[in-house]
C-alpha cells in the first residue's frame, strides 16, 4: 500500500511537471492572441465610458448654470426670488425643484420676506411653499450647511424626498452680497433622466453600465432593480483606488460569476463615476474555445505518460517495503527490533542505516523524556507550595475595625500565573493609625513573587519607624535599591489612615491614582502626585496627599492588571470603565466593591483570558466609633500667643465635658501649651502669617491630639533633655525643661514635616470610660 502511494505521488509529480510545461506553452499562446483583443476592448470601452460621462455632464451643466445665474441675480435682488425661480422652473424641464434659502436674521431674508421653494409635481404643475414656514428650520439641515460652505457651488448627496416620493440630487450655489454669503440657491433634479441617459447608450450585449456615487450608491443602472442600492465593496474599492493609469482594473464580481474589466470615468463637479463593466468571458470567448480543444488533446497524452511513469517507479521502490514495515513498528511504540543488513550504497541503503540509528536514539530519548516529566512534576509541586507561601504573606480579603468599626477593608489578589508580582497588605500602627499598601512588581512569575515578598516584609518591618507614608516609601526605596543588580522595581501606593478622625495621608511611587466615592458623591479620580517607582533611585522623593474621609466614603486602589484586562477584540478594560462600573455598583448598594469589580473583569476578559496580575483594595470609612463614644474638637487659628491661650481654654472645656480627670486635663494643657508656644516663637514664618491646626479626640482609654503648623521646619522633639544643674528655666534655649515635661507626660509622640508644614501626633493614655457621647 505504501509503495503504491509513493509511486502514485511520484507519477503525479511527473505528470504535474509535464502539465505545467504544456499549460505554460498554451498560456503564452493565449496571451499573445488575447493581448491584442484586450487592447482593442480597452480603447472601445474607455471611449464608450467617456461618451456616457459627456452626455451626463451636458445635462448637469444646464442645472449648475441655472443655479449659478439665479444665485448671482437673486443676491442683490432677494425680493424677486420667487418670480425668478418660477421662470427658471418653467424653462428647464430637468429641474424638479428650485429654492432660494436665505441665512436667517439677515437683511436679505427680511427684504424678501420669505425663502421660496418651487417644486414640479408628477403632472408637470408647479407648486410653491415658503421654507421659513416649515416645521423644522432649514438652516439647521445638512444640505443648507454644506451649501453655504461651498464657495463655488457643489453637488449634494442623493436623497429620497419624503414629500415628493422621488430619488433626487441637488446642486447648491451660494448667494453673496458684498462678499458676504446671504443664502444658497438649491436646484433639485430627479435621477430618472440619469437612468434614461444610460439606457440610451449603445453598449455591447453582456456589458454592464451604471453611475455610482462616492458612498457606493447606484444612482443609475442598466439593471433598474439595482438603483438606490449599495454597490459591492470590491467594486467600490476598485473605483476609488483607480489602480492603473488607464483608469481600469480587474475585479471578480459575485453577480458576474467571473473576472471583469471595469472602466470608470469621473463626472466633473461631482463625486460620481460612470462605470462600464465588461466580462472577461465576452473578450476571450473565441480564444477560449480554441484553447480548450488543445487542452483535451494534451490531456490524453499526459495520461499515457503518467501510466508509463508509474510502472517504472513501482519497480524501483519495491525495496522500501521492509523499511516501511519497520516504520510502522516504531509508530506502535516497538523499538526492540532489528532491520536486515543492507549492503547497497544508494539512497535506499543510506535511508535504511539512518532509520536504524534513529530508532536507537529514539529509545534513549524516551528514557530522557521520562526523567524530565518527573522533574516537571516536582517543579509543579514546588510552585504550588510557593503560591501557598505567597498567599500566606497577605492578610485576609476582608477586615473590619474591631475596636470601633470606623472603617472596613475589602481586598483581592489574582495572579496571572501560579505566582505573581502584585501585592497588597494592611496592618495597624501605633497612634491609632492604619497602614494600607498596594503595589505591582514590574515582572511576572517567580522573580516578581520573590521581589513582592521582599517588599511586603520590608514594609511591615519599617512601618513602625515610619512617620508618614512618604517616609515609609523613602525607607523602602533605599532598601530595595540595595543589591538590585537586575534593576527590578515596584510601583506602590501607601496610605496611613487615622482610625479615629478619618484623615488619610497617601503617597504614590509611580502607581495609578485611586478612585473615591461616597454618599451622593459619584466615583472620581483622586488627584495624587507621584514619585518614581521603588528600587530605581535611592534619592527619590514622594509627595504626600491628605484626604479627609467623610462617612460613607470608599477609596478603591488597584493595579494596572485591572485597566489592561482585554476582551476578545483586544480592547482594554480601561479607567473609564472602572468609573462607570463603580457608578453602577454605587447605585445598587453597599456590598463588597472588590468582588463586584473582580466578577466584572472576569466576565469582560473571559474570551481572552487573564494576561496580568490583578490586585484590588477598597477602604470604606464608616465613622462609627467617633459618633458613638468620642468627643472631638477641631480648630484652625492664627499662630499668635493670645490665640494659643484661647484655644487651650476650649481644649480644657472639651476634656471636662468628656469627663476626663482633672490631673489628666492639666497634663494635656501643659503639653499643648509648651508645644504651641514653641511653634509660635521658634517656627514662625518670616514671609507670611502662619496658622496652627488642632484636632483633639477623646476615645476609649486615650486622648489623641494632632497639631499641624504651616510655619518653618521645627521639631521640638529633637531638643535634648535639659541640664538640671543649670538654669532650667532659660527661655532662650529651644525646648528646655518644657520638652522634657512633654516627653514625660505624653504616652506617644510622633513628628513629621512635609510640604504642608510641621505635624505632631500625641497620645495620652487614660483608664476611664466616658459615660456618654459628648461629641462637639
Amino acid at each position: 500500500m505504501v509503495l503504491r502511494s509513493l509511486a502514485s505521488r511520484l507519477a503525479v509529480w511527473v505528470l504535474s511537471g509535464a502539465t505545467v510545461v504544456f499549460v505554460a506553452s498554451g498560456f503564452l499562446l493565449f496571451r499573445m492572441v488575447g493581448h491584442r483583443l484586450l487592447e482593442q476592448t480597452h480603447r472601445e470601452s474607455e471611449a464608450l465610458a467617456s461618451q456616457g460621462s459627456s452626455l451626463i455632464q451636458e445635462r448637469m451643466d444646464k442645472v449648475t448654470n441655472t443655479a449659478r445665474v439665479l444665485a448671482a441675480i437673486i443676491g442683490p435682488r432677494p425680493g424677486d426670488a420667487e418670480s425668478l425661480i418660477r421662470d427658471a422652473m418653467a424653462e428647464n424641464a430637468d429641474l424638479a425643484g428650485l429654492a432660494a434659502a436665505f441665512v436667517p436674521n439677515t437683511p436679505a431674508v427680511k427684504s424678501a420676506g420669505q425663502s421660496p421653494f418651487v417644486s414640479r409635481q408628477y403632472d408637470g404643475s408647479l407648486e410653491r411653499r415658503d421654507l421659513l414656514k416649515d416645521p423644522l428650520p432649514y438652516w439647521e439641515a445638512p444640505w443648507f450647511k454644506k451649501g453655504v460652505a461651498c464657495d463655488r457651488g457643489c453637488w449634494q448627496a442623493p436623497f429620497l424626498s419624503q414629500s415628493r416620493h422621488r430619488q433626487l440630487v441637488s446642486y447648491s450655489s451660494v448667494m453673496q452680497v458684498d462678499g458676504k454669503v446671504i443664502g444658497v440657491v438649491n436646484a433639485d433634479v430627479t435621477l430618472d433622466w440619469l437612468q434614461s441617459v444610460l439606457l440610451s447608450m449603445d453598449v455591447p450585449a453582456g456589458t454592464h453600465v451604471f453611475v455610482v456615487d462616492w458612498e457606493g450608491m447606484y444612482l443609475a443602472n442598466d439593471t433598474p432593480g439595482l438603483v438606490g442600492k449599495k454597490a459591492d465593496s470590491p467594486l467600490l474599492g476598485t473605483l476609488r483606488a483607480n489602480v492603473t493609469s488607464d483608469g481600469w482594473s480587474s475585479l471578480h464580481l459575485q453577480d458576474q460569476q467571473g473576472d471583469v474589466w471595469v472602466y470608470s470615468q469621473p463626472i466633473r463637479g461631482t463625486d460620481w463615476n460612470l462605470a462600464l463593466v465588461v466580462p472577461n468571458e465576452l473578450i476571450y470567448a473565441q480564444v477560449q474555445r480554441a484553447f480548450l480543444s488543445v487542452l483535451v488533446t494534451g490531456a490524453f497524452t499526459l495520461l499515457l505518460l503518467a501510466l508509463l511513469t508509474m510502472m517504472i517507479i513501482r519497480r524501483l521502490l519495491t525495496p522500501l517495503g521492509m523499511l516501511a514495515e519497520g516504520a510502522e513498528l516504531v509508530a506502535r511504540g516497538a523499538l526492540d527490533f532489528a532491520l536486515p543488513k543492507v549492503h547497497r550504497s544508494d539512497e535506499i541503503g543510506r535511508l535504511t542505516r539512518a532509520f536504524d540509528k534513529m530508532r536507537q536514539e529514539l529509545a534513549a530519548h524516551l528514557v530522557e523524556l521520562t526523567r524530565i516529566a518527573r522533574e516537571q512534576q516536582r517543579l509543579s509541586s514546588e510552585l504550588e507550595i510557593a503560591q501557598q507561601i505567597q498567599t500566606d504573606l497577605l492578610p485576609g480579603p476582608h477586615y473590619l475595625d474591631a475596636r470601633c468599626q470606623n472603617f472596613e477593608l475589602f481586598a483581592a489578589l489574582k495572579p496571572a500565573r501560579i505566582v505573581g508580582g502584585d501585592l497588597y497588605s494592611y496592618f495597624m500602627l501605633p497612634g491609632q493609625r492604619f497602614c494600607v499598601i498596594i503595589g505591582d512588581v514590574a515582572d511576572k512569575g517567580i522573580p516578581a513573587a520573590l521581589f513582592m515578598a521582599r517588599t511586603i516584609t520590608l514594609a511591615k518591618a519599617m512601618s513602625t519607624r515610619a512617620q508618614s507614608p512618604q517616609h515609609l516609601l523613602q525607607l523602602l526605596n533605599r532598601e530595595l535599591c540595595k543589591n538590585n543588580e537586575n534593576c527590578m522595581f515596584v510601583t506602590l501606593l501607601c496610605g496611613f489612615l487615622d482610625a479615629v478622625s478619618g484623615n488619610m495621608a497617601m503617597a504614590s511611587a509611580g502607581h495609578d491614582p485611586p478612585v473615591r466615592w461616597g454618599q451622593n458623591v459619584p466615583p472620581q479620580w483622586l488627584p495624587l502626585a507621584s514619585g518614581p517607582a521603588l528600587g530605581l533611585d535611592e534619592d527619590a522623593l514622594y509627595p504626600i496627599h491628605r484626604v479627609r474621609m467623610r462617612p460613607g466614603d470608599t477609596l478603591l486602589m488597584y493595579t494596572d492588571g485591572v485597566t489592561e484586562a482585554t476582551d476578545a477584540a483586544l480592547i482594554p478594560y480601561g479607567g473609564e470603565r472602572i468609573i462607570a462600573r463603580i457608578g453602577q455598583y454605587h447605585e445598587g448598594g453597599d456590598g463588597d466593591p472588590v468582588k463586584f469589580l473582580v466578577d466584572d473583569i472576569e466576565h469582560y476578559s473571559a474570551e481572552h483570558g487573564q494576561s496580568d496580575d490583578i490586585a484590588l483594595v477598597a477602604l470604606r470609612w464608616n465613622h462609627v466609633g467617633l459618633e458613638e463614644g468620642a468627643s472631638m474638637l477641631e480648630l484652625v487659628f492664627p499662630a499668635a500667643l493670645h490665640e494659643v491661650f484661647d484655644t487651650l481654654g476650649r481644649c480644657e472645656e472639651t476634656l471636662r465635658v468628656a469627663s476626663v480627670p482633672h490631673d489628666l486635663r492639666t497634663d494635656v494643657r501643659l503639653v499643648l501649651e509648651e508645644l504651641m508656644v514653641n511653634m509660635v516663637q521658634h517656627g514662625r514664618s518670616q514671609e507670611r502669617e502662619d496658622t496652627i491646626g488642632l484636632r483633639l479626640t477623646v476615645v476609649e482609654e486615650a486622648i489623641l491630639v494632632e497639631l499641624n503648623h504651616d510655619g518653618e521646619p521645627f521639631d521640638p522633639l529633637q531638643s535634648g533633655s535639659p541640664s538640671l544643674t543649670g538654669d532650667i528655666a532659660d527661655k532662650e534655649e529651644i525646648g528646655g525643661l518644657g520638652i522634657h515635661l512633654v516627653r514625660a507626660m505624653a504616652s506617644e509622640l510622633i513628628y513629621t514635616y512635609d510640604e504642608y508644614g510641621n505635624h505632631l501626633q500625641l497620645r495620652f493614655a487614660c483608664s476611664y470610660l466616658p459615660e456618654h457621647d459628648h461629641g462637639l
